[in-house]
């Protein structure tokens, strides 16, 4: 049987705990580095969900003068649901909007697709692009 001199012990006992407070400062910096990363996928994810705020609000008073101007063009509105046109089911619907800081009712498409439950009086922002004969497409919408 080996035999320790009682200077020896000591000096394991200390190797024993720098060991373990790596290993605790180890865990520590890498439960650190994980939230940090975390919390930057979030904010990453939660400014990517403002997927309309660079698209330009559609200017209505020129829209409504001449819309053929606007064909193929992406905007944005902020909008009130008025009245629904007409509804077809696989399609989608026409529905009539008031858009913030304006009087003009606008008809609007919104794709089967594209909303479910659409009632009057509720506020959307769209994302729509002007189609052929000047009809405004959602392709998107959020309530607000």
């Amino acid at each position: 049987m080996p035999f320790i001199l009682s200077r020896e012990v000591p000096e394991i006992a200390q190797a024993s705990r720098s060991q373990k407070e790596c290993r605790v400062r180890g865990k520590l910096t890498g439960l650190a580095f994980a939230l940090s990363l975390l919390g930057g996928m979030l904010f990453l994810i939660a400014c990517g969900e403002r997927k309309g705020s660079d698209l330009e609000v559609l200017p209505i008073d020129i829209y409504l003068q001449k819309p053929g101007d606007f064909l193929g063009n992406r905007y944005t509105l902020r909008v009130q649901i008025n009245e629904q046109l007409k509804w077809e089911k696989g399609l989608g619907r026409v529905l009539a909007v008031v858009a913030e800081d304006s009087d003009a009712r606008l008809p609007v498409f919104v794709a089967e697709s594209a909303g479910d439950n659409l009632h009057v009086g509720q506020r959307y922002e769209l994302q729509a692009i002007i189609e052929k004969g000047g009809l405004i497409y959602v392709e998107a919408l959020q309530k607000y």
